[in-house]
């Protein structure tokens, strides 16, 4: 079995990419006048918190996917000095996820962890990189359960309720990204394909697994999950076991 001495040592030699040039649409008026990755969550942007979290694992080499105002997330970048990250920025313009990783390839170092610039998740980085080792994988895929939006009602034959469930969790799970990738997991990125399809060619080669992952999860694709997760910004943190001040 692997020490945990050595996961640790291993999470500081990934490098983080970060896919954060799109428009957020459905955010506006805040990205009217910023990129989504810059929304702000409790006073601070969506890419500080992501950056700190991924920094309490002990990742600090970033490359950073723009597009839309990218010169606003390359400002903000600039003004984190006092960091001790290393952080690159491409910028594909509008295109697609996996243009962008094409692009950010050659600026990829080893073992590669993909999010999305609008997903916070507590995700057990150690735990992850421990499965896609164990798994020998060429990629590991974090997926979360599906709640339903709804209350659901269950009842017996003669139609009597017995009980309800409010917004259970489905027998399904989703991608929430946080996809570690070894270098020739690449190869099977198309240019101009988009997310599913890089996915889909991993899974049908075989060589594609997945990390579950039950802790927190937060999106920020609209105004009302931008509220949402402000009210969970706080325990969301409280799994970082006071890594962040």
């Amino acid at each position: 079995m692997e020490r945990r001495g050595h996961v640790d040592n291993a999470l500081s030699e990934l490098t983080a990419v970060l896919l954060c040039g799109g428009k957020g649409e459905r955010l506006k008026p805040f990205t009217e006048t910023l990129p989504k990755a810059l929304v702000p969550l409790n006073g601070e942007p969506l890419l500080s918190h992501l950056l700190r979290y991924l920094s309490s694992a002990g990742v600090s080499r970033f490359v950073v996917c723009v597009g839309y105002k990218a010169e606003a997330i390359e400002s903000f970048l600039s003004e984190q000095r006092a960091q001790s990250w290393q952080v690159t920025c491409v910028n594909s313009g509008d295109a697609s996820m996996t243009d962008r990783l094409l692009d950010a390839r050659p600026h990829i170092q080893g073992t590669a962890l993909v999010c999305y610039g609008d997903t916070l998740a507590n995700v057990e980085l150690a735990s992850l990189l421990r499965e896609h080792r164990r798994n020998e994988a060429l990629a590991t895929l974090t997926v979360y359960p599906l709640h339903s939006p709804f209350g659901i009602v269950h009842f017996d034959d003669s139609k009597r309720v017995t009980t309800f469930a409010e917004k259970p969790a489905l027998p399904y799970w989703i991608n929430i990204g946080f996809l570690l990738c070894e270098p020739r997991a690449f190869d099977f990125v198309a240019r101009g394909a988009e997310m599913p399809q890089f996915l889909s060619r991993l899974a049908e080669a075989g060589v594609l697994y997945t990390h579950e992952h039950k802790g927190k999860h937060l999106t920020v694709n609209t105004e009302k999950e931008r509220a949402l997760a402000e009210t969970e910004m706080i325990e969301f943190f409280t799994y970082m076991d006071g890594q962040v001040e």
